[in-house]
C-alpha cells in the first residue's frame, strides 16, 4: 500500500513538534531518599551529554576564551521551592538535591514535577510549563497503611505508629509487595525494608527481605 506524501505530512509534524518539547526539556527521576532525613535527590540531566563540554566566556581584557568544564551542575532547592547552585540562583523546584545540566535550569511542569529546562526557555523565561503527560493507569495504588518509619542498622529497627516492631512481625502490619512492580509502577523500593508508589506513598514491605 502506498501513501501519499501529503497525508504523511501531519504526521511529520506531529512528531517534530514533540522533538522540539523535549529539546527544551528533560524530566528528572528520582536517585535516592535520605534513610534519615527524608532529602530527596534528583538527577536532571540531559541524557547523552557528555561528562566534559566547552564553555566560550570573556576574560577581563574583552577577549573570548574557551574552557573545558564538567557538564554537570549540583543545586540545593529549600522548602520554599528556591534552587541555589553555590550561591548563585538555579530556579525553583520542589526541596531536595538536584544534578542538572550546564546551560539549563530547574523548575516544575504542569502538576509540579522537577524537571530541567533550557535557558531561553519555559516559565523562568517567560514561556510556558512543560506539559505533565498522563499518569497511566495502574493497578498498584497506595492503600491505607499505618504510620511506619525505619532506620536500618543491624536491623531494620522499625516502629508502626510510634511502637517498636520487631522484624518478623513486620508483616502483620504491611503487605509484602515486589520491587520489580513497584519500579514497573513508577514507585521505589529506596527506603529499605519500604516500597513507595511515585508519589512517596507507603505500599508495603520488600519481597526480597521476608
Amino acid at each position: 500500500m502506498k501513501f501519499s506524501p501529503l497525508a504523511l505530512l501531519p504526521l511529520a509534524m506531529i512528531l517534530s513538534s514533540a522533538v522540539q518539547a523535549q529539546d527544551d526539556v528533560t524530566a528528572c527521576s528520582l536517585i535516592r531518599i535520605d534513610q534519615y532525613y527524608g532529602l530527596k535527590e534528583w538527577d536532571c540531566r540531559v541524557p547523552n551529554t557528555p561528562v566534559r563540554i566547552s564553555n566560550v566566556y570573556t576574560d577581563q581584557q574583552g577577549q573570548q576564551r574557551i574552557e573545558s568544564i564538567s557538564s554537570q551542575q549540583n543545586a540545593m532547592c529549600d522548602d520554599q521551592g528556591v534552587c541555589s547552585n553555590s550561591g548563585n540562583f538555579a530556579g525553583n523546584a520542589p526541596g531536595g538535591s538536584y544534578h542538572y545540566t550546564f546551560g539549563w535550569y530547574l523548575g516544575t511542569d504542569t502538576k509540579g514535577n522537577p524537571v530541567s529546562y533550557k535557558n531561553g526557555k519555559g516559565p523562568g523565561f517567560g514561556g510556558k510549563y512543560f506539559g505533565a503527560p498522563d499518569e497511566p493507569v495502574s493497578t498498584m495504588s497506595a492503600q491505607s497503611l499505618p504510620e511506619v518509619i525505619c532506620m536500618p542498622t543491624a536491623s531494620f529497627n522499625c516502629s508502626v505508629n510510634g511502637e517498636e516492631v520487631d522484624d518478623e512481625d513486620l508483616p502483620k502490619y504491611l503487605p509484602i509487595v515486589k520491587e520489580q512492580d513497584v519500579k514497573n509502577a513508577g514507585g521505589n523500593c529506596l527506603s529499605i525494608p519500604l516500597c513507595h508508589d511515585k508519589k512517596m506513598l507507603l505500599l508495603g514491605l520488600n519481597k526480597k527481605f521476608f
